[in-house]
């Protein structure tokens, strides 16, 4: 049973039948093995996912004090990475202070590595909502060291939240 459930973690949206389960399984575990392995540049930064194209930074305390602001916006943040997806590393959260943000890699297409809470980062994506759903929520807390700081938890309004849905994250240690 572990092993069927290592096997489907970081699944957000599930496919209907055991055909097309297997099959998106499949095509994410070639995805992310294809994806190149991230290496240090001189400044110490690594980088996952496409090349960010935007060129100016918002912290992350302006995108956490008002998400809806950003809504739909491609943007680059910057900020701290409070914790990441332990099960394949295809989720982060960016915190400032006691704000924080879910950070999901676009498409499943790559993962950051699982030790880099803590570290500083910057992200390129689309800000989104999406409604609360206890199932995803319960599949987000088993791969989460610290379940009971979830965005989900401590940020939704009114049944729904905001999340990062990232295009390419760069870390280092600050």
């Amino acid at each position: 049973m572990l092993i069927l459930t290592l096997l489907f973690a970081c699944s957000t949206e599930p496919p209907q039948s055991k055909d097309e389960k297997s099959a998106a399984l499949v095509q994410e575990q070639a995805d992310m093995a294809a994806a190149p392995k991230a290496e240090a540049d001189a400044d110490g930064w690594k980088h996952w996912g496409e090349e960010f194209t935007v060129e100016q930074v918002t912290p992350a305390a302006t995108l956490l004090a008002n998400p809806a602001e950003y809504q739909g916006k491609t943007l680059k943040v910057s900020g701290k990475i409070g914790e990441v997806c332990q099960a394949k590393g295809c989720w982060m959260v960016i915190a400032d202070q006691d704000k924080t943000m879910r950070v999901l890699m676009k498409d499943h297409a790559f993962g950051v590595d699982m030790d880099i809470a803590g570290q500083d980062c910057m992200v390129e994506g689309t800000v989104t909502v999406r409604e609360l759903d206890p199932e995803f929520i319960e599949h987000l807390a088993s791969e989460s060291e610290h379940p009971e700081n979830m965005p989900e938890k401590t940020n939704a309004q009114d049944g729904k939240v905001f999340e990062f849905e990232a295009t390419g994250v760069s870390s280092r240690k600050g």
